[in-house]
């Protein structure tokens, strides 16, 4: 890395200027980018590290059932929520699944929405997609949004508390202070519309978020279809949750890392699992 030193009292700026500019050029030329073919479509991608760089390797095969469900469920004008969108995957996949889809990509770790905005504008869909960075909670209110990495594409950052969905306690990277909000709060307070689909993948915070969302998902005009992670010994919880609610569990599906597990006869309550559940 090159440095340059100025004194407090220089005036000469130039050689700092000069050198950022050719570095800046420098960076341009030497980032490596990425193009992910389905079918006739693709998806441009500038990984800013591993952890990115992995999810956009796997967009079509770390979760094959998320992305048949938002394939069989997103229609001409609909609202999607992309609650927990990471670095975007799923909401970009989302969004041009038909025609006038609008989608809302929910993700407050500070570098994972760095990128996600990053990959919406590559791929030409700012007019499609907009980026939230607001937590989502069951109430209003300051928390510590707890970092589990600052790596971009990095997962269970944790709202309020310090605990893995495994219930193993975790020492934060970073601590930041935020303001979280419910989501029917939003949606009453006319800042996002109604959605049709929502898709929750938020590291052991669903049941949090589902509380957030009561009101959503039991009036006339209720979300159709939701997909949300189940994580170990939260199946029971989560289905009541929705029963009470009119939805019925449609059924589950497993990421490529679990699904062998599966397999070999392990049971939903020991998996993180994907279930959608359909409103009745």
């Amino acid at each position: 890395m090159i440095k340059v030193n100025l004194k407090r009292e220089s005036s000469n700026l130039w050689p700092a200027k000069k050198l950022y500019n050719i570095s800046k050029h420098l960076t341009r030329m030497t980032r490596f980018g990425l193009t992910v073919h389905d079918g006739n479509v693709e998806y441009h991608f500038t990984p800013a590290g591993k952890g990115d760089l992995q999810r956009y390797l796997t967009f079509f095969s770390k979760e094959e059932g998320t992305i048949k469900w938002i394939k069989d469920t997103v229609k001409d004008g609909d609202v999607f929520f992309d609650i927990g969108a990471n670095v975007g995957l799923y909401s970009l996949y989302a969004a041009r699944q038909a025609k006038d889809v609008k989608v809302f990509a929910f993700e407050p770790h500070k570098y994972n929405f760095v990128c996600l905005v990053d990959n919406i504008s590559k791929n030409n869909l700012l007019s499609s997609i907009s980026p939230i960075a607001i937590p989502l909670g069951e109430r209003s209110d300051v928390f510590k949004l707890n970092y589990m990495s600052v790596e971009s594409g990095a997962s269970m950052t944790q709202l309020g508390h310090k605990k893995l969905p495994d219930h193993r306690d975790f020492t934060p990277k970073f601590e930041e202070i935020v303001c979280a909000v419910p989501l029917d709060e939003l949606v009453e307070k006319k800042m996002v519309p109604m959605p049709n689909a929502i898709k929750i993948d938020v590291d052991g915070n669903e049941l949090s978020i589902l509380k957030g969302m009561t009101r959503i998902l039991s009036s006339f005009n209720k979300p159709r279809s939701v997909q949300v992670e189940i994580n170990p010994g939260e199946k029971s919880k989560v289905i009541e949750f929705f029963e009470k609610l009119d939805y019925r569990h449609a059924y589950s599906h497993y990421t490529a890392s679990k699904k062998p597990r599966f397999e070999q006869g392990a049971s939903e309550d020991e998996l993180a699992h994907n279930a959608v559940f359909e409103a009745i």
